[in-house]
């Protein structure tokens, strides 16, 4: 039966190997939050959502029985009426079970790898690492546009400063520049649990193919190892160059996830 948890017993929930462990990195993070909500079936399966208009991440290290997920669609059916839920992140086979159960339309999400490095394979290039303060916040917003074409998720030509300006802000945020401008882009977002979380992996159009993103990723993730963190990130499934990028440097591959959105 499915059960609200407490959030200590949530962040002491078991896996069994270090790719488990990664996948699971988010998760934890979102025990954390304030407004957290855990429930699971006692053995392994979670769910967690935290925040308004946050999706639910679902977690699970076994086959799960029709009765366990018809209880897990008619729970998000209640949540998705009584909490504001927006969607659903998960395992592919589970998240196809989901959407054919819930009486709803939904719009899928885009696959995602998960990946993790400890120590990378360095490489360098024309250019220099540049703190993200230092940078120019309309070039910024250019690239993270850039951006948000490949992940299907546009930013509007007005939000463009906005959105760049907020990187800027970001403490774990570098650019790769040349002649004093940013072509790539890279942000820590978060560290916990000897992890840092990497996301905003960007090289403008024009400029890729000479090894900037590269030179970028591996000196950051360096810098990460050095500290006592491996490095994690999703990276769209279906994007060849990224996913060929973190290879390259040395990241190896650490679950598949997938989702959708109720529209």
């Amino acid at each position: 039966m499915i059960r609200m948890i407490k959030k200590e017993e949530a962040l002491a929930f078991p896996f069994s190997n270090d790719a488990e462990a990664v996948t699971f990195q988010m998760m934890q993070r979102l025990f954390t939050a304030p407004d957290a909500l855990c429930l699971s079936d006692g053995k392994d399966v979670l769910y967690v959502r935290a925040g308004s208009g946050f999706p639910a991440w679902i977690y699970t290290r076994r086959g799960i029985s029709a009765e366990t997920l018809s209880e897990l669609a008619a729970s998000l059916c209640v949540l998705k009426d009584a909490k504001n839920l927006d969607g659903v992140i998960g395992r592919a086979s589970l998240i196809r079970y989901l959407e054919l159960a819930l009486p709803y339309p939904t719009q899928r999400r885009l696959p995602l790898t998960a990946y993790v490095i400890g120590e990378p394979k360095r490489f360098s290039a024309e250019g220099e690492r540049v703190p993200a303060k230092n940078l120019d916040p309309a070039v910024c917003g250019a690239l993270m546009a850039q951006l948000g074409e490949q992940a299907h998720e546009p930013v509007p030509e007005a939000a463009k400063l906005a959105v760049g300006t907020n990187f800027c802000q970001s403490t774990g945020a570098y650019g790769w520049c040349i002649n004093g401008s940013a072509v790539s882009l890279i942000n820590v977002a978060h560290r916990a649990n000897g992890v840092a979380h990497v996301n905003s992996v960007v090289t403008d159009a024009a400029h890729r193919g000479h090894g900037y993103a590269k030179a970028l990723v591996s000196s950051v993730c360096a810098d990460e190892f050095a500290r006592g963190c491996r490095t994690m990130l999703y990276a769209d499934t279906s994007y060849a160059a990224s996913n060929a990028l973190y290879r390259a440097v040395g990241f190896r591959e650490a679950g598949r996830l997938i989702g959708f959105d109720f529209v």
